[in-house]
């Protein structure tokens, strides 16, 4: 076999290398959803050792609370996961620490309390109770939406029947809905859009939070607000903008940065807001361009 021959096939197992890790990456960053279900009633069922095991077998993709009896930090996050599960109306399972053993679980979660997200019967992401980045999702309600969120998509229909596709999951929605005409795209600059309440306390520090960081981050970020309690067109703007996003809005402030979403206004919302800033400035998504605009034909 001569050099030359040597040198491509190096070549193309670097290429083949190469396009499964950007395989791989476009895969890791994709939404999708819950096994139809799941989305049907809102509950937390606790299962066996055999039904995750038959659960991952069969491939397919849900969520599940691992906790530990009588653990007063397993307790605190289980009224977490009520609230949640009936705000989006959706079934998730749990089970103990104990039946996790000698699972394919047992390799990540070594610590309990935890909440694992399965795609197609693989770990997609996890929490880890001995992690200080993840420690909010285990207090703060926003924060556990924002990190679920990021991965699963909802299937949604609002109590005005306005429905969600199946396929994109947008809601419906006409031309005369989003005119904005105001909303550019500019390169090196990304698009904050701030949804807010009038007499919102957290909404008000969030502004003084923006003026803050506008000298040392203007020159990043264009910011976009909407008011939403006394505006009905903004309200329903809303909807569409976190729709968009894959996922249901009942509550302000609420803001999209790039691909990431805050809800809510906290101490930790700072940094989330500077990082999703610096992450996103050079990045060319846009919800609004992107997406929005693009389901009504612009």
């Amino acid at each position: 076999m001569t050099k030359k021959i040597i040198k491509i096939i190096i070549l193309i197992i670097l290429l083949i290398a190469f396009v499964v890790l950007v395989v791989n990456l476009i895969n890791k960053d994709k939404k999708f959803y819950l096994e139809d279900k799941y989305y049907e009633e809102a509950k937390i069922n606790e299962i066996s050792k055999n039904k995750l095991e038959s659960l991952i077998n069969d491939k397919e993709s849900f969520v599940i609370f691992v906790y530990q009896p009588m653990c007063i930090t397993s307790s605190g996050f289980n009224e977490l996961l009520d609230e949640f599960t009936n705000k989006y109306n959706l079934t998730i399972y749990m089970i103990s620490f104990s039946s996790i053993k000698d699972t394919n679980l047992e390799k990540y979660v070594k610590y309990y309390p935890s909440f694992v997200i399965f795609e197609n019967g693989k770990v997609k992401d996890y929490l880890k109770a001995d992690s200080d980045d993840d420690t909010a999702c285990y207090e703060n309600l926003p924060d556990f939406e924002d990190w679920f969120f990021s991965y699963v998509l909802l299937k949604y229909v609002d109590n005005n029947d306005v429905t969600t596709t199946t396929t994109n999951n947008v809601i419906s929605y006409t031309k005369d809905d989003v005119k904005i005409d105001n909303i550019k795209k500019e390169e090196g600059k990304v698009n904050v859009y701030f949804f807010y309440g009038r007499e919102c306390p957290h909404c008000e520090d969030e502004f003084s939070f923006f003026d803050e960081i506008e000298d040392e981050y203007g020159k990043y970020y264009n910011l976009y607000t909407f008011e939403v309690w006394h505006d009905s067109y903004n309200s329903n703007m809303l909807k569409i903008f976190s729709n968009a996003m894959g996922s249901i809005v009942s509550s302000v402030p609420y803001t999209i940065i790039g691909d990431s979403v805050i809800r809510g206004f906290g101490n930790t919302s700072k940094d989330k807001i500077i990082n999703a800033i610096k992450e996103n400035q050079d990045n060319d998504y846009d919800v609004y361009f992107d997406v929005i605009l693009k389901n009504i034909g612009y």
